[in-house]
């Protein structure tokens, strides 16, 4: 399994995605993930069967598990790390999700995450306040830039926006949060909420419900097919604070992105969103699902004016590189 001379192989699941190809280290490859039908979901190797059948041979040097792991029950989890166990693969995990954003209940969750990370030879999660809730030892790894390029005129816009996408489970949906919410910005800023929300079945009786605020000026609504890249960047940067209308979770690529454009963000309570903050005035908590709080944050974070990314982030993703690779250095022995 482990010839001289080349490097680490590491089945990364999933490898493709682009925090895991981020943080990659230039010396480590990654197994490619299965093309399932254009999707790497779910990856067979979360099978415990796949291992029992895999030839020494094509043993990887490690796995290192991020997310896709939903559709597992506690049993299978724990059939899958007693398999990498007996076939000597070292399993390294980094919690991303502490709370399943798309889980009301979390039980079966929380029973997963705790069965893997007493199986892990290295964990690692992404904030102090996150390691805090896991094992003595596991090991804080920053999230890497997300805008690479930022557009011209970030750090300059001046609008207050929410962007809810395809409204997923762990986002608010109710209407009345977001008349309550763009009514009060409107009174403390002169400024409508500027609420960007992707035109499909999701999103029907939210559009429809907010409509009527548009005649007010309080709401600033528009529908749209999801955006390039580069076009949702634009769009982000246009404003100097936005909402992250989270239920429940726990790390945001989301709020990354907007501190990369210079944007400030108004967070929930309910996570360790405040933790990822690269400046503390870049971020702003509120109460999870209190409009009027959440007002409060948006207003108090605009009135500070535009807060740059603060550190250099070439330089932290070259860290995190390294970082990553000490651990599986540390894991294989390598």
């Amino acid at each position: 399994m482990h010839q001289g001379g080349r490097g680490l192989r590491v089945l990364s699941i999933p490898a493709g995605h682009v925090y895991t190809a981020a943080i990659r280290p230039e010396d480590v490859e990654y197994l490619p993930d299965p093309d399932i039908d254009g999707n790497w979901w779910p990856h067979p190797a979360l099978d415990a069967a796949w291992w029992e059948y895999l030839p020494a041979a094509e043993l990887p040097d490690l796995v290192h598990l991020h997310f896709g792991f939903d559709h597992l029950s506690p049993g299978q989890i724990a059939d899958l790390t007693g398999v990498l166990r007996r076939r000597g693969v070292p399993l390294v995990v980094t919690v991303h999700d502490l709370d399943n954003p798309h889980l009301s209940d979390q039980t079966e969750h929380h029973e997963k995450v705790r069965l893997l990370v007493e199986a892990a030879a290295a964990r690692i999660t992404l904030t102090d306040l996150a390691a805090a809730r896991l094992p003595a030892g596991t090991r804080v790894i920053l999230h890497p830039r997300v805008v690479a390029d930022p557009p011209p005129g970030a750090d300059s816009g001046a609008a207050v926006g929410v962007f809810l996408k395809s409204l997923r489970g762990n986002v608010v949906s109710d209407p009345s949060f977001y008349r309550i919410l763009a009514r009060k910005v409107h009174e403390e800023l002169g400024l409508p909420l500027r609420i960007h929300v992707h035109e499909d079945s999701a999103s029907t009786d939210l559009v429809r419900g907010l409509r009527a605020d548009q005649a007010g000026g309080a709401v600033d609504l528009r529908v749209h097919p999801p955006m390039p890249d580069a076009a949702l960047h634009a769009a982000v940067a246009e404003c100097r604070t936005v909402l992250l209308a989270y239920l429940r979770g726990t790390h945001s690529g989301w709020l990354e992105m907007c501190r990369d454009l210079g944007v400030t963000v108004a967070v929930p309570d309910c996570g360790m969103y405040e933790g990822q903050a690269d400046d503390p005035r870049g971020v702003e908590k509120y109460r999870t699902g209190d409009p009027l709080d959440a007002a409060r944050a948006l207003t108090l974070l605009h009135g500070r004016g535009p807060v740059p990314y603060a550190g250099d982030r070439t330089r932290q993703l070259r860290q995190i590189r390294e970082a990553h690779r000490e651990v599986y250095r540390e894991v294989t022995g390598r």
